[in-house]
């Protein structure tokens, strides 16, 4: 189990817990944040999911597959911290992580 912090397009902050080897995605709808769309269901098809996150001090999440970047590339919000909720695993080591949700990308795909 994880806790971590998420904070919504409108400022509030939410603290959030999940089990390991949820994914984000679930993790954040099941805590009640259903500000992100997942457009296609949690496949990495979209990029309507797009979180900004920092992992706890010296914990580095897992490298980005190619599918996660290339659904990225189309948004115009993307930064160095952007990745797809869909495609992050709540584990252990990620406690005190801190997600920030996108900004709304009119449906990025």
């Amino acid at each position: 189990m994880a806790s971590f912090t998420v904070e919504t397009r409108s400022g509030a902050v939410v603290e959030v817990t999940a089990r390991d080897g949820a994914t984000l995605l679930k993790a954040m709808r099941k805590a009640g944040l259903d500000e992100v769309e997942a457009q296609c269901g949690g496949g990495c098809a979209c990029a309507t999911c797009h979180v900004y996150v920092t992992p706890p001090d010296g914990v580095m999440l897992p490298p980005m597959g190619a599918g996660e970047s290339r659904m990225l590339g189309t948004s115009r919000f993307r930064t160095l911290a952007s990745r797809l909720s869909c495609q992050i695993k709540v584990e252990a080591a990620l406690e005190r992580m801190h997600v920030v949700i996108a900004p709304d990308d009119g449906g990025a795909f």
